[in-house]
């Protein structure tokens, strides 16, 4: 058998599909197109709502480096102010310490029997140590009970008594310099 030539009867057929085929092209690449455009609108969109965003955490790090200022003047000003309370408390105590000596050396003056010799007087914190000779051990006592009469305050206390090769005695006595609470 002999082929028969095939004659197409129908073109406009085949044109139609060229047509078809084309326009889904067209509409596949339109719609890639935009698909495109609308993930581009959408990251313009996103990275300005991120660059919002940056920009308000960047104010507020601002403010709080502003805060975290404005408190450590605070806390410094704290310092400071701490600092000048206790210089002023200091400059209390001195002048109650110079108060309290005044009075402990009146009530040694108005205290000191004869027959005592005060030989050094030293202070440690709020009591004071004296030390000295006397002729005898009737001499201490006498001189431990003046001091009570003369500033119970001070509650004298003996803290030693030795005898020396020349029959006199070397003393050692301890005395609050100031009453509790009173300047």
């Amino acid at each position: 058998m002999a082929e028969v030539p095939c004659i197409n009867l129908l073109p406009h057929r085949q044109a139609a599909r060229r047509k078809r085929i084309r326009l889904l092209l067209w509409q596949l690449a339109g719609g890639a197109l935009l698909g495109l455009l609308l993930a581009l609108a959408a990251g313009a969109w996103l990275q300005h709502q991120l660059d919002a965003q940056l920009r308000r955490q960047e104010g507020w790090r601002n403010a709080m480096q502003q805060v975290n200022t404005v408190l450590a003047a605070g806390k410094r000003l704290q310092g400071e102010t701490a600092a000048l309370l206790l210089r002023q408390q200091a400059i209390v105590n001195l002048q109650e310490q110079r108060n309290a000596w005044v009075r402990m050396l009146a009530a040694l003056a108005q205290a000191m029997p004869t027959g005592v010799a005060l030989h050094s007087v030293r202070q440690e914190t709020a009591m004071v140590r004296l030390q000295g000779q006397a002729v005898s051990q009737e001499k201490v006592a006498a001189l431990l009970l003046a001091l009570a009469q003369a500033a119970p305050w001070s509650r004298p206390e003996v803290m030693e008594v030795r005898g020396a090769a020349d029959g006199a005695v070397d003393w050692t006595i301890r005395l609050a310099l100031s009453p509790a609470g009173q300047s």
